[in-house]
């Protein structure tokens, strides 16, 4: 392979927290083995209370990165949230257009939205081609989480401009089985399909007691069996079904632990307060992970409704590092309800069934002799599949092939 790799992202280094975690580990795994990257980005933080200093470039474990300044995310506000989304897509395709040549290689994030759109254009105008590397699907997440109808002329525009844009790279590169399915049904045999899981990072995250960590410790005075949700607590998680179910709980051992910011942040600080099951916290830096994942008994994983396929919960592979059993909350054909069935990592319930989600929390608590082998099975599947190298060395024989 000759050329420079080129990676187009809105979040990279030094935001550590989802896509811009796990496109900082590619392009520095790959910078590792010897191939010559790039990455366009943002100065975007992933949530207000973040403080980075951002250079407009710098050379980062021997990736250069060249960064656009843009406004940061009001994820409550949809209209702002969507312009500033088409502001930033702009902004990365212009920056693009300067540097790419003919020649290189080009991998492009599904965030910001709309750079899905641009990069047809790019592909026509610099006679370039691309692969893109898909954590979400529009226009069909909007639809999922209430911000269009899938009935409506514009989701039906939408989904024909997208479904296009969706068919020019060369290859798709897919981050769920079930993820593949709906992309396949969007492409058609306009490209290369390729699936490569995200990861666990075996080594920063581990197995611990619950007694042993510090968060544990610092919200419970005596042992109490805690079931955790830790992640984006936004519009797409079904949150409001797992807090109908804890009203249902009768039992005063189970608690609950709530991790983590975003738009149903204030539905969970004002149901907690009128809780005594409930505590939540905010975002919490990622060094502490290994700390706050070990701090539960059973760690909640959930997709709403409508989201099969749209979406990859990424936090679950870290779930399994830490070896704790997933209670999955979502469609039992998603790629983290296979791998729950797969390789026995835990529980699946339905979405939108608050009942049902209640009979298996207290049927949980009633079982726990199965836990620890349900633990050392997550612990496994970690290591064994979905270790860190193991996944990078999947994108580093795609670009070299």
């Amino acid at each position: 392979m000759s050329g420079k790799i080129w990676i187009i992202s809105e979040f990279y280094y030094p935001i550590v927290t989802s896509t811009g975690y796990y496109i900082t580990e590619i392009a520095e795994y790959l910078s590792l083995k010897g191939m010559d990257v790039h990455v366009i980005s943002t100065e975007a933080k992933y949530n207000e209370e973040s403080v980075y200093k951002f250079k407009k470039k710098e050379i980062h474990n021997g990736v250069n990165i060249i960064r656009v300044k843009v406004g940061n995310i009001d994820k409550n506000n949809f209209l702002k949230r969507t312009f500033r989304l088409l502001k930033t897509s702009i902004s990365l395709f212009i920056k693009a257009m300067q540097n790419v040549k003919r020649g290189d290689t080009i991998m492009v994030v599904t965030n910001p939205a709309f750079i899905i759109l641009l990069m047809p254009i790019m592909k026509l105008l610099k006679g370039i081609s691309y692969s893109l590397l898909v954590h979400d699907i529009f226009p069909e997440n909007l639809a999922a989480i209430g911000g269009v109808k899938s009935t409506s002329w514009t989701f039906k525009i939408l989904n024909s401009i997208f479904n296009r844009a969706y068919k020019a790279p060369e290859t798709c590169i897919s981050i769920g089985r079930d993820m593949s399915e709906v992309l396949a049904k969007k492409i058609g045999n306009s490209g290369i399909l390729e699936y490569i899981p995200n990861w666990s990072d075996i080594d920063d995250v581990y197995p611990l007691k619950k007694e042993d960590t510090k968060l544990y410790n610092q919200l419970y005075k005596q042992k109490e069996f805690v079931f955790q949700f830790a992640g984006n607590l936004g519009h797409a998680q079904g949150l409001d079904n797992i807090l109908s179910a804890i009203k249902l709980i009768k039992n005063p051992a189970i608690n609950f632990l709530f991790v983590g910011g975003g738009a149903k942040y204030e539905t969970i600080s004002e149901f907690s307060k009128n809780s005594g099951n409930v505590q939540l916290i905010g975002f919490q830096d990622r060094i502490t992970q290994n700390d706050f994942l070990n701090a539960c008994d059973i760690s909640i994983v959930t997709l709403n409704n409508g989201m099969y396929g749209l979406g990859v919960p990424s936090k679950s592979y870290n779930i399994m590092a830490a070896g704790k059993p997933i209670l999955m909350i979502g469609d039992e054909r998603s790629e983290i309800a296979l791998c729950i069935k797969e390789y026995n990592l835990g529980w699946i319930v339905k979405p939108n069934d608050p009942e049902s989600l209640c009979s298996k929390i207290n049927e949980i608590y009633n079982d726990q002799n199965t836990l620890d082998d349900i633990s050392k099975n997550a612990r496994k599947a970690a290591e064994e599949v979905f270790s860190k190298n193991k996944i990078l060395e999947k994108y580093y024989n795609l670009f070299n092939s």
